[in-house]
């Protein structure tokens, strides 16, 4: 009996996981459309958008973890059985995200303090700008889908997240082609077009996410016939509380991945390569337990506001010893596919030499990163931010990239590891990463229980 009811759960976390995992790599998809047609048009294009989806995504990513409070939020309303509060908390979240995605938009469209440090060839400097002015119009339409999205799937429903990111996926290739190369009396503007396409795409989620809201009846129970003015005390300050911790742990994340390129850059392209090569390829794997640990978050969140304390005890254990198969299974795919993979983004044999042995590194930290993220997804159905954020700033910069920098040049007692050094530090950090917030869960139980 007791293990018919860890398989129940553990089906209804993959049932919810499958459609955000589609979506995420759905989305994902959007860059990797917009760097194959703009580099179709030329290099500097090519280089304008790599840079450009450098600058623009932590400040995506910023916006996105303030919002992702209404997943557990909206669970554990549903939990309760308060309609009205669903309803209210989505009404506020659309408040909060306005202002977020303006001021994302105009962080975009003053770029050159950072642009001027990096002394790049006029062409791209000025197709880099282009690109982000007109992207950052769509940050407060993508603000406000934001708000939809983490709503239905705090509901328990993440299927609409699949077909929206896919139909912009969809969406995104002919707005690509017609502003990157022109049609008609439209002329075609390179890497600065595929900007204007990706605002178009991102407002068009909005406008389909608000029309599907109003009209699908899955959600005419949690729906208000008017719009609540801004709550500061019952509305924005708990989305605020919760959201606002989670966007600093995300770019904790993202800014580590980032400084560690700039570090490496004086070690030649040769390293450059083949540390990307790693990158791209982890980076798609963590979208599986990504996935998983936003579906543990739902369910969690639910059971917190039900008060059923043996669900959250097995929603606990499920969790992370799913998370603890699903990273030995991420570690050993690794290790199996790391020749063919890397054969795929290269012929040269130095940087596949260097990217082989970093495939060794990535092979060890999945299943800390497996167990990291899935204890962070528990965490945030339980409303507990602020120790994550906490815990991600020590394990992410002053073990990961702090150790890692240590590593790679300044050892002491034996030579210094280059790239290896960084790698070490994030396999340390993310080690680190996982006991801590393991430990907090298992204190954080006890006080439930």
């Amino acid at each position: 009996m007791v293990s018919m009811t860890y398989l129940l759960e553990l089906k209804i976390i993959l049932r919810l996981a499958w459609p955000i995992l589609i979506a995420q790599l759905a989305l994902t998809g959007l860059g990797v459309v917009d760097t194959l047609m703009s580099g179709w048009v030329g290099v500097e294009d090519l280089a304008a958008i790599g840079l450009g989806t450098s600058i623009l995504l932590p400040v995506f990513m910023f916006a996105t973890g303030v919002l992702l409070a209404m997943t557990p939020l909206t669970a554990k309303a549903l939990g309760q059985q308060q309609p009205s509060k669903i309803a209210s908390q989505l009404h506020q979240g659309l408040w909060i995200a306005l202002p977020i995605g303006w001021l994302a938009a105009l962080i975009m469209w003053f770029p050159h303090p950072l642009l001027n440090l990096l002394q790049l060839d006029p062409r791209v400097y000025e197709l880099t700008v282009g690109y982000l002015f007109w992207a950052a119009f769509g940050l407060p339409g993508v603000a406000l889908y934001q708000v939809y999205r983490f709503y239905w799937e705090g509901l328990g429903k993440t299927l609409p997240t699949l077909g929206f990111s896919l139909a912009a996926l969809v969406l995104n290739i002919p707005l690509n082609a017609l502003f990157i190369f022109g049609w008609g009396p439209i002329e075609g503007m390179g890497a600065v077009g595929a900007g204007v396409a990706t605002a178009i795409v991102m407002w068009s989620m909005f406008v389909a996410a608000f029309i599907y809201v109003r009209l699908h009846r899955d959600f005419t129970p949690y729906r208000l016939n008017k719009i609540l003015a801004p709550n500061w005390q019952q509305g924005i300050k708990p989305i605020l509380w919760l959201g606002v911790p989670m966007a600093f742990a995300l770019l904790f994340e993202v800014g580590m991945f980032t400084f560690i390129v700039f570090f490496i850059a004086p070690l030649g392209t040769v390293i450059i390569g083949a540390h990307q090569i790693a990158i791209s390829f982890t980076s798609l794997l963590f979208m599986f337990p990504l996935s998983f640990a936003m579906a543990l978050t739902i369910r969690i969140g639910y059971a917190y506001g039900q008060q059923d304390i043996n669900l959250l005890r097995v929603l606990l254990r499920v969790g992370i010893i799913g998370a603890l198969v699903l990273g030995v299974l991420l570690s050993i795919f690794t290790l199996a596919s790391s020749q063919f993979v890397v054969r795929a983004y290269t012929q040269n044999p130095d940087v596949m030499a260097i990217a082989l042995s970093l495939f060794i590194f990535a092979a060890a930290y999945q299943i800390f990163d497996a167990i990291q993220v899935a204890a962070a997804g528990v965490l945030r159905g339980l409303q507990d931010t602020q120790v994550t954020m906490w815990v991600t700033l020590f394990s992410y910069w002053m073990i990961g990239l702090g150790l890692g920098y240590w590593l790679a040049f300044h050892a002491v007692g034996f030579e210094p590891m280059g790239v290896f050094g960084f790698w070490t530090g994030i396999v340390v950090g993310l080690l680190i990463a996982a006991v801590l917030l393991f430990w907090r869960l298992k204190w954080l139980f006890r006080r439930i229980i």
